[in-house]
């Protein structure tokens, strides 16, 4: 299966070991202002969909990165992938164009990829600093007054 971190509205940045995500939506009316942060074996998984690798490259990777059965984590690579997909940071479809080589950077063992969603800045996000802008400063939130 192919997959693509080309997702309209998704802003994302790798910082070190890490990757954060930031969704401001699908479209224009469906904002969501939900981030996202993977690390550690989700944050590898993440870079190598980013780099045009299949769910069956990206577990062969770790497989012999680590020098272990594929069968070892080939569910936990699958069912993460689910959770992206699921949330819509993953699209299923042609991968970007820019593939690249890649290989996870893994230290230790396997460990089963987490990812972390928070909600508790949507408000910050969803704040339009362009359109947004009153006599009283800016941005305004929705229940500001002019």
């Amino acid at each position: 299966m192919h997959l693509s971190t080309s997702v309209p509205m998704l802003i994302s940045r790798q910082f070190d070991d890490e990757v954060v995500g930031a969704g401001l939506g699908g479209g224009v009316d469906d904002a969501s202002g939900i981030y996202y942060n993977l690390d550690g074996t989700g944050a590898q998984i993440w870079l190598g969909i980013d780099a045009g690798k299949t769910i069956e490259e990206i577990v062969e990777a770790f497989a012999t990165a680590l020098d272990v059965d594929k069968s070892t984590i080939d569910g936990s690579v699958r069912s993460f992938v689910d959770q992206l997909l699921a949330e819509g940071i993953v699209v299923s479809g042609q991968p970007s164009s820019r593939a690249t080589a890649w290989s996870p950077t893994v230290i230790g063992a396997f460990t089963a990829p987490k990812l972390e969603r928070f909600d508790d800045l949507r408000d910050l996000l969803l704040l339009d600093p362009i359109h947004g802008v009153g006599e009283n400063g800016w941005p305004l939130r929705g229940g500001d007054a002019n």
